[in-house]
């Protein structure tokens, strides 16, 4: 968008002749499935020539096609899905930070206390040597960057829901299998942890996984 941006930018200020050195007409041309579509920004833009009296028009549709018209069938699936879940005239007494919020969660610092004072075990206590690791590794050897990247490898999003990490469910599940990496079940907001014989390996394990995992897989 920078580019595009200076672009036209170059377009509007250009002090010769526009029509004989750009010889463009009203027309955008974009990539689709590695495929190059023509579209015409007015009705018959193919035959308009760009020039100097009219590229603030021209200038004016290619913004409304990159903002609007280019995405608007994507804008309304989601227009139409959050209204079915926000269907209720009360969404417009929030500002649009506000709302961001609500959908993204919030982007304060983890308290990492309090996602543990929320954990569930299964198969392990709080107690456990490994689980003394894992909170240790987590609250005090990894960086705020890590700890963003395991809560979204665990959750699916690395934003702590509003009202902080008592909103939410988070269990740790222990496994038999002590090579494999730890897993997730972002649904469940579960880690599956594999009981590793020392805290360089469960640090190690756990770095890999959350710097590898892509989604519903791995990179």
């Amino acid at each position: 968008m920078p580019t595009i941006a200076n672009s036209l930018q170059n377009l509007l200020d250009y002090e010769g002749n526009v029509q004989d050195d750009f010889m463009m007409k009203f027309v955008v041309s974009f990539s689709e499935f590695e495929t190059v579509k023509m579209i015409e920004l007015k009705e018959n833009g193919a035959n308009i020539d760009l020039t100097n009296e009219n590229r603030k028009e021209f200038v004016q549709l290619y913004i409304d096609f990159l903002l609007n018209k280019s995405i608007y069938e994507q804008f309304k699936a989601f227009y139409n899905g959050f209204h079915s879940v926000c269907a209720t005239n009360a969404i417009q007494l929030f500002r649009p930070e506000e709302i961001e919020l609500l959908v993204c969660g919030s982007p304060e610092p983890l308290n990492i206390n309090e996602l543990k004072l929320i954990t569930l075990y299964e198969n392990y206590t709080e107690h456990d040597l490994l689980i003394r690791w894992f909170w240790d590794i987590l609250k005090y050897e990894f960086n705020p960057s890590q700890k963003r990247r395991f809560l979204l490898f665990t959750t699916g999003s690395d934003r702590v829901p509003i009202g902080g990490f008592k909103e939410m469910f988070f269990k740790i599940t222990k496994v038999e299998f002590k090579e494999q990496l730890p897993m997730a079940h972002t649904c469940f907001n579960q880690l599956i942890l594999p009981q590793y014989k020392t805290k360089e390996c469960l640090k190690t394990k756990l770095e890999i996984a959350i710097d590898n995992a892509e989604g519903f897989g791995f990179k």
